[in-house]
């Protein structure tokens, strides 16, 4: 597998002369290369490798172009730096032992000229030299006798794959005297004991990620190079699409000079742009060999991967060994965890690698990203599967995903993940297949989308497909009853029939949907004050185990709140508790899901007299659940009444009265709310004197056509300043239905604006 990952020049074993270097001029390879006038200046990283002097190894290991050398040639001539640099530029021929320490002798007679250089010259002259018995100590011992330190740089050290010499370089850092530290400045990661260096403190490390370029690096570089000061929206995009890669920032600094409009530039600068594609051409791709190459493309379709993804995609074996070596040959990539698992491409490489796909694999790219649909689906992680059936166009592929596995996406709080795929998958498609449909109705419903929510019902509904469905629904008769029972967006009658519809047809108590179908029938009866026949179905779905726990936590919150207005207080507590623990523990008390949860603990609280908690409690999850318009009415209203009942208790009058007009505005809104609320709403309506009852006769009304009870309510709120975004939170409802209200009241009132339908108002005494 070593063999896999080469350069494009064979090993040479072997070098019978001694001064087979010589076609090389030792003093250019151990010559400190000169300081670009135009430069990128690492101060932070200076100051790291000053400090390092502890350090007997200085590793810096990055792909090409992230300035390794420049940052070294930088920190030799530091002000704080004052140890001499013995340089040495490593080329194909000193993969060789004997070139090898011919050079590296010459840089440190440079330094060190009593360092004995002749001595060990002569000893390496010989036909076959005793380096690691005569010559490696004799250059210890001549290094250990130098009284003043210094550093001794080793670059380009990844052309330097002769296993002799680095058993000779480990041996040199093993016995280094405490004045000499070894720089090695590599693209590869080098076959050395790093692992023990690093457990006893003995090397530092400068990688891909410690080389990246600050934000204010890049501006000061883009003003020396381009003499220009970039927006910062702009900068931002340059240093995203670089990653802080050093040489894509200098081709694009360069390239700035001349641009007419710089944000469009950069907007452009891609790994398919010419100068970044030519770069990485010549610089790395080129250097490879062709099955590797193919790899590189092959596995570019993957945002992100493991070995056996990889390897299964590109279709080679052996795959956890591949990407090991292709992360130790530093081929632009970026570890995302710390036990290197899951790796990306370098952003700029990627994109120049599916360039490279496209020319010379084209026809194999849908194929490719079908094999990771597969395995990435087998190995559960959905949301990418999706994305790589989608990409490979394979739409039915995409929409079986989604239908098998929308459920637990949205249990696991990835409701818009899951929103995502609709979109993605087309609404063509969908309305094409029942299932599909059925899904996106639940979909639809769950983020407040009313009207879609109905138009998917009636296409499933409409279906001859009869079940059972990927999700575990019996049948499509029983899935779309639970939608209407779970939501009841058409009043709490027909809830309540689709809820008992539901129960009906599923039977099999260690089936999924079993629980929750009660859980659904013990809440419409519930809100039609059926308390005593709520009791059982609930506690059936509180203790299901074949059922999620937040179904288990929905249906404890529910039995609490019974059991509250029953007298057992103890049993409500308990419940309350659990399931409030629940949403905290989970994660979800920002989901408009958890309301009956936080219901029922706020009451809990609020009867055992801590009203300032309990209403802490409530008002965090009214704020949450009308952050989503035209969400389910139901558990709103039960929190509205909760919260006036709350406030009233506390003595808190004007809040009670501000809480109890919403929850009049919402019965006026939802009439058909069932009578266990309007009982209660009533009770309120006695204990605040001169409140209305939500179904007493509308005082308002308009000299022609009457207002109704929501219109009334969107009057009212029109004498204040509120836009009617606010207006719409106020009252649960999306901005454009208060609009479609404003637009009657308008027509009703002969008004032409807002300001002319409250004074038509007032002149006729409705306000």
């Amino acid at each position: 597998m070593r063999k896999w990952i080469r350069g494009a020049t064979r090993r040479r074993n072997s070098c019978r002369h001694p001064f087979a270097a010589a076609s090389f001029s030792l003093r250019t390879k151990t010559r400190v290369p000169v300081a670009r006038p135009e430069r990128i200046h690492r101060r932070e990283l200076i100051r790291t490798l000053t400090a390092a002097r502890d350090a007997r190894l200085v590793l810096l290991s990055a792909p090409a172009g992230y300035g390794k050398t420049a940052l070294v040639v930088e920190w030799a001539g530091s002000g704080g730096e004052n140890r001499p640099f013995a340089w040495v530029s490593l080329h194909e021929i000193d993969n060789d032992p004997v070139a090898f320490w011919l050079t590296i002798v010459a840089a440190l007679e440079g330094v060190f000229p009593g360092l004995g250089g002749d001595r060990l010259k002569s000893v390496l002259a010989r036909e076959r030299p005793d380096i690691d018995g005569v010559v490696l100590p004799l250059l210890l011992n001549a290094l250990a006798a130098q009284e003043e330190s210094s550093v001794l740089v080793l670059d380009r050290f990844s052309r330097v794959r002769e296993p002799a010499c680095l058993g000779q370089i480990e041996a040199l850092v093993d016995r280094l005297p405490p004045t000499l530290q070894l720089v090695l400045i590599t693209r590869t990661v080098p076959a050395l004991p790093l692992t023990r260096y690093r457990a006893d403190g003995d090397v530092l490390e400068l990688r891909m990620a410690d080389l990246r370029l600050t934000k204010q690096e890049t501006a000061e570089f883009v003003q020396q190079v381009a003499g220009l000061r970039l927006h910062d929206a702009d900068l931002d995009d340059l240093l995203d699409r670089t990653e802080g890669w050093a040489a894509a920032l200098s081709l694009a600094a360069g390239a700035l000079r001349s641009a007419a409009d710089p944000a469009a530039f950069i907007a452009d600068f891609t790994g398919t742009h010419r100068l970044v594609l030519d770069y990485l051409t010549e610089e790395v791709l080129r250097e490879l060999p062709d099955d590797t190459r193919r790899f590189l493309a092959r596995s570019s379709v993957l945002g992100t991967f493991t070995a056996e993804l990889c390897a299964e995609v590109a279709d080679v074996p052996n795959g956890a060994a591949l990407l090991d070596e292709l992360d130790r040959a530093n081929l632009f990539l970026v570890p995302l965890d710390a036990h290197r698992r899951w790796y990306r491409y370098h952003r700029l490489f990627v994109e120049a690698l599916r360039a490279e796909l496209s020319r010379t694999e084209p026809e194999l790219v849908p194929a490719l990203h079908l094999r990771a649909s597969g395995w990435l689906a087998r190995h559960d992680l959905i949301d990418d599967a999706v994305t790589h059936a989608l990409a490979a166009d394979h739409v039915d592929l995409a929409a079986d995903l989604f239908t098998t596995h929308w459920g637990r996406y949205v249990e696991a709080g990835r409701l818009m993940t899951v929103r995502g795929w609709m979109h993605r998958i087309g609404l063509r498609r969908i309305g094409g297949d029942p299932r599909t449909a059925l899904c996106a109705a639940w979909v639809a419903a769950l983020c407040g989308e009313r009207p879609a929510a109905r138009t998917w019902l009636e296409i499933a509904d409409s279906s001859p497909c009869a079940g059972p469905l990927p999700d575990g629904s019996p049948s499509l008769g029983f899935a779309t009853s639970m939608v209407r029972a779970f939501f009841g967006f058409d009043g709490v009658t027909e809830m309540a029939r689709a809820a008992e519809t539901a129960a009906a047809i599923e039977r099999d108590q260690s089936a999924p949907w079993y629980a929750v179908a009660r859980f659904v029938l013990g809440y419409s009866r519930y809100l039609r004050d059926d308390l005593a026949g709520a009791v059982d179905p609930l506690e059936e779905a509180a203790r299901s185990t074949a059922v999620t726990p937040a179904c288990r936590g929905i249906a404890s919150s529910v039995l609490s709140l019974i059991l509250g207005r029953l007298g057992d207080h103890a049993r409500s507590a308990r419940l309350a508790r659990t399931a409030h623990e629940l949403v905290e523990t989970r994660g979800l008390p920002e989901s408009p899901d958890a309301v009956l949860a936080d219901t029922a603990w706020g009451a809990v609280l609020a009867h055992e007299g801590h009203h300032e908690e309990a209403r802490r409690v409530l008002e965090r999850a009214l704020a949450v659940r009308t952050s989503v318009a035209d969400l389910s009415p139901w558990p709103t209203l039960n929190l509205l009444v909760v919260l006036a009942e709350t406030a009233l208790d506390a003595g808190d009058e004007p809040r009670a009265r501000v809480r109890h007009a919403q929850a009049r505005d919402l019965i006026a809104a939802e009439p058909d709310c069932g009578e266990h609320l309007r009982r209660r709403t009533a009770l309120l309506d006695a204990r605040l004197p001169g409140a209305r009852p939500p179904d007493a006769p509308a005082p308002l009304h308009g000299p022609g056509e009457p207002l109704t009870e929501r219109e009334q309510a969107v009057l009212r709120l029109l004498m204040g300043a509120a836009p009617l975004r606010e207006i719409a939170q106020s009252l649960y409802v999306s901005a454009n239905t208060v609009k479609t209200h404003t637009r009657s009241i308008y027509r009703k009132l002969g008004a032409t604006s807002r300001e002319h339908a409250v004074r038509r108002a007032h002149e006729l005494g409705l306000l």
